[in-house]
């Protein structure tokens, strides 16, 4: 009874091993009895799309290669190069062009690869993103192929320039009656001002590339020139006739000689008025005259003249201009010079004037204030300066041209 069921056992491991037989391919059936050569299968994804197969390669990376399949430097698998591969194994396995980077900071230029996710990833990782905007600009930008990016960093520096620059000041003329005519002088001499034109200059990276005027400041702000331009009428000057000067003086002296009639001051009349026609009435005798005008008037004598001269010891009377000795009832105007000789003055000499608050007189000399025209001096006896008798000083007064026949 045992012998029939072990024959029975036997039988049906024999009808098994037929059954399988049937059922897979010979060539199966080979490669079962060396597990070395049994085949793993594999999914291999890229940028150009799907490939599987079959590999009967220990490793990975070996398949890959065997299928023709290139991996250049910048491509990393999803899976380690040296996976080995199991016998019947399925392996799906992705390969990823890494993105190519350019960093560019400061005018130095990086080239490196990696996996980045986006844009925002790229500036994280590499630190840009904590960079001042205001200090620089910062650009990136993907490329058309998705697989490379240009990251640069361009550091700004701005600078304000105060350049100075003059401002030129302007000038007006004006009128001035007191100066004569053809005369100009200043009365306020202009002054440049200043300003600092403001820049702001601009460097990108240390080097300059701009510069634009935002502006400006006065400094110091210009003085206007003041111009005054005479218009009073020059002076007509009567010409000197040396031969008949002196005689000239004396006989106009003669003419008022009688009219002097001093006070023990500074006056020579006691009664003085304008009768407004042309006439002038001193002492109760009238006179006509033919111009009148406000004078600046100043007093001498010819021994004064002398002490502070210090021309001689002891000190003299000096003569007047016409040669007459100095004396009440004289008085000197401006003179003109040619070739160091005087050739004109102001008031002809011999004429007989009326000068009010001093009285009747002749001119006969000449003073030595150059700068004003119209001053007559009054001259007094010798010594009546000193002795306070003549305390004129220096004023302001109508001095008549009388017509004296």
């Amino acid at each position: 009874m045992i012998r029939k069921v072990l024959r029975l056992v036997g039988l049906t491991l024999i009808v098994a091993v037929a059954l399988v037989a049937a059922v897979i391919p010979e060539s199966r059936l080979a490669l079962s009895a060396d597990g070395e050569r049994f085949p793993a299968t594999l999914t291999i994804r890229t940028e150009e799309g799907v490939t599987s197969f079959l590999s009967y390669e220990k490793t990975l990376l070996k398949a890959i290669d065997t299928a023709g399949i290139i991996i250049g430097d910048n491509h990393r698998l999803s899976l380690p190069e040296e996976t080995v591969l199991e016998p019947g194994g399925l392996y799906d396995v992705t390969i990823r062009s890494m993105d190519s980077v350019s960093l560019t900071w400061g005018g130095y230029s990086l080239e490196t690869v990696g996996l980045f996710s986006s844009m925002s990833d790229l500036l994280d990782r590499s630190g840009f993103s904590r960079l001042e905007p205001e200090g620089g600009i910062l650009s990136g930008d993907d490329s058309a192929d998705d697989e490379s990016y240009v990251l640069s960093y361009v550091e700004i520096e701005k600078k304000l320039i105060h350049q100075p620059e003059e401002i030129p000041f302007s000038s007006v003329t004006l009128e001035d009656s007191t100066l004569y005519a053809g005369k100009t002088t200043v009365k306020v001499a202009g002054k440049t001002g200043i300003r600092n034109l403001i820049y702001e200059e601009t460097y990108e990276d240390g080097i300059f590339v701009s510069s634009v005027q935002i502006g400006s400041e006065v400094v110091r702000e210009p003085v206007q020139e003041v111009i005054l331009k005479g218009t009073k009428p020059k002076p007509t000057y009567a010409p000197i006739n040396y031969r008949t000067l002196s005689s000239t003086v004396r006989n106009s002296l003669n003419k008022i000689k009688d009219y002097l009639n001093p006070q023990g001051g500074n006056k020579s009349y006691q009664n003085f008025s304008d009768n407004g026609n042309g006439t002038i009435t001193i002492d109760g005798r009238t006179f006509r005259y033919n111009s009148v005008k406000k004078r600046t008037l100043t007093m001498y004598d010819g021994l004064e003249c002398c002490l502070q001269g210090g021309c001689h010891t002891p000190a003299i009377n000096h003569k007047t201009f016409s040669g007459v000795p100095a004396q009440r009832g004289l008085v000197a105007t401006f003179g003109v010079k040619a070739n160091g000789r005087y050739t004109g003055t102001v008031l002809p000499m011999g004429t007989i004037l009326f000068v009010e608050g001093y009285g009747l007189g002749v001119v006969a000399d000449i003073h030595g204030v150059s700068g004003n025209p119209d001053l007559v001096d009054l001259c007094f006896d010798p010594g009546d300066c000193r002795n306070g008798v003549a305390t004129i000083g220096k004023r302001v007064r109508r001095v008549y041209i009388l017509n004296f026949n």
